[in-house]
C-alpha cells in the first residue's frame, strides 16, 4: 500500500506540474507553414524574397527547435539564397536580421558569399552612434546591437548612449528616433529594451524600468497589447506588439505567462494566452482578430514569444575578420515555460528510476 500511495502522490503531482505549465501554440504547424512560404530562389518574402525577411524566417523556425538554413532544393536552399545575396545588403537592420538568424542556424556570418556581415556592419556606426544608414530606423539600429551581442563583438557604448537619449518622458520609442511628447509606440519600446539588455544594461536601470512600467498601463484587458494608446487608429491588441512586448518582460527576467502579466489578476488573460489565441488553424498567426488572413510578420514574430524567448537566441564566438567558420552557437538559456519543461522532465525520469528501484527489489 506505502508503494502504490507512493506512485499515485507522483502522478498527481506530475498532473500539478503539467497544468502549471503555460500551454503553448503549435510551434511545429508555424514551422511547417513557413515552409510552404519559401520561394522558387530559396528566401522569403512577397511578393519577391528578401534578406531581412529570410533572416526572420530562420530566427523564427530556430526558436522552435529546428534549423531551415537547409530549407529548399538543391541549388535554391534558404543559404544559396543568402549567399547569392549578400552583396546586396546595405542597409543595418537587414544585415543583422541576416547575422542573427545565421548565428541562430549554426553559420559564422563572417562569411556569407565572400562577404564579412560582421566587418560590414561594424563599419556603419556613425558619429552620432546611431548604427546604420539614414534609410535605417530605431528598430533597425537595435537589432545592429542585438547582432553584434550575438556574434560576441564590442557594443559600442555611443550606440548604447544614442538609443538612451531616443527614449520619449513617458518611456516609448518612436519607430523613427523623435522624442516627441506621443511619438513613440509599444513595438519600437519592446524592441529598445531587449537591444538595452543585450548590450550589458540591468533589468532595473531607470529607463528600463520606466519601459516595463509603461506596458503595465498598456496592456488590454484580453492580455494582449496595442501598437499604442491613446491612438487615433485603434487601440485593439495584435499579435506583433504583444509578442515584441513579451520579448522585452522576458528580456528583463519577468514571466509574461506569470500572474503579473494577467490583466487585472489570477484569473484573467496573460500575454502569452493572448498571442497563443493569434494562431490560425494552418499554423500560421494572424495580426488581428479582425484581420484573420495569415500575416508572414505576425507568425515570426510570435513563434518565438510561444516559446517564452527573447533576441539574441544564440551566440558565437565569429573571431577577428575572416572568412573562416571560427565558432560554434552556444545556444542561450531558456526561460518560462522551458524551465517548468525541465522540471517536468526531471520528474518523471526520476519516477521513473523509482519505478525500476522498486521492480528490481521485488525481482530480489
Amino acid at each position: 500500500m506505502t508503494r502504490k500511495r507512493l506512485l499515485t502522490a507522483a502522478i498527481a503531482l506530475i498532473a500539478v506540474l503539467a497544468l502549471s505549465i503555460p500551454a503553448l501554440a503549435d510551434g511545429p504547424g508555424a514551422v511547417a507553414w513557413l515552409r510552404t512560404q519559401q520561394n522558387d530562389d530559396g528566401g522569403f518574402g512577397t511578393p519577391a524574397s528578401s534578406m531581412g525577411i529570410t533572416g526572420d524566417i530562420l530566427l523564427a523556425v530556430a526558436a522552435s527547435g529546428e534549423n531551415a538554413i537547409a530549407w529548399g532544393q538543391p541549388g535554391a536552399t534558404t543559404l544559396d539564397y543568402m549567399q547569392a545575396n549578400a552583396a546586396s545588403l546595405s542597409k543595418a537592420g537587414e544585415t543583422a536580421k541576416v547575422v542573427l538568424g545565421l548565428i541562430a542556424s549554426g553559420k559564422n556570418p563572417r562569411d556569407l558569399g565572400g562577404i564579412d556581415l560582421i566587418a560590414k556592419l561594424e563599419g556603419m556606426l556613425d558619429s552620432d552612434g546611431k548604427i546604420g544608414t539614414d534609410a535605417d530606423y530605431i528598430n533597425d539600429h537595435c537589432y545592429a546591437m542585438l547582432a553584434l551581442s550575438s556574434a560576441r563583438r564590442p557594443i559600442p557604448a555611443q550606440a548604447v548612449d544614442y538609443l538612451l537619449s531616443r527614449q520619449i518622458d513617458d518611456g516609448t520609442w518612436s519607430w523613427n528616433g523623435s522624442t516627441d511628447a506621443g511619438s513613440g509606440d509599444n513595438n519600437s519600446a519592446a524592441i529598445a529594451v531587449v537591444a538595452l539588455i543585450a548590450a550589458g544594461l540591468p533589468a532595473d536601470h531607470a529607463q528600463i524600468d520606466k519601459t516595463i512600467d509603461h506596458f503595465k498601463g498598456q496592456q488590454n484587458a484580453d492580455g494582449g497589447f496595442p501598437y499604442i494608446n491613446p491612438s487615433p487608429y485603434g487601440t485593439g491588441s495584435d499579435a506583433n506588439s504583444t509578442a515584441v512586448v513579451m520579448w522585452a518582460i522576458t528580456a528583463a527576467g519577468q514571466d509574461p505567462a506569470g500572474d503579473a502579466w494577467k490583466y487585472m489578476g489570477q484569473d484573467a488573460s496573460s500575454a502569452l494566452d493572448k498571442v497563443r489565441a493569434y494562431q490560425n488553424e494552418n499554423g500560421a498567426f494572424r495580426w488581428q482578430d479582425a484581420m484573420p488572413d495569415d500575416n508572414l510578420a505576425a507568425t515570426v514574430q510570435a513563434m518565438i514569444a510561444i516559446e517564452l524567448k527573447t533576441l539574441p537566441l544564440a551566440s558565437m564566438d565569429v573571431g577577428e575578420a575572416t572568412v573562416e567558420a571560427v565558432g560554434e552557437p552556444t545556444i542561450l538559456p531558456e526561460t518560462g515555460a522551458g524551465i517548468g519543461l525541465s522540471l517536468l522532465a526531471l520528474l518523471v525520469g526520476g519516477i521513473a528510476l523509482t519505478g525500476t528501484g522498486l521492480a528490481l527489489r521485488r525481482r530480489s
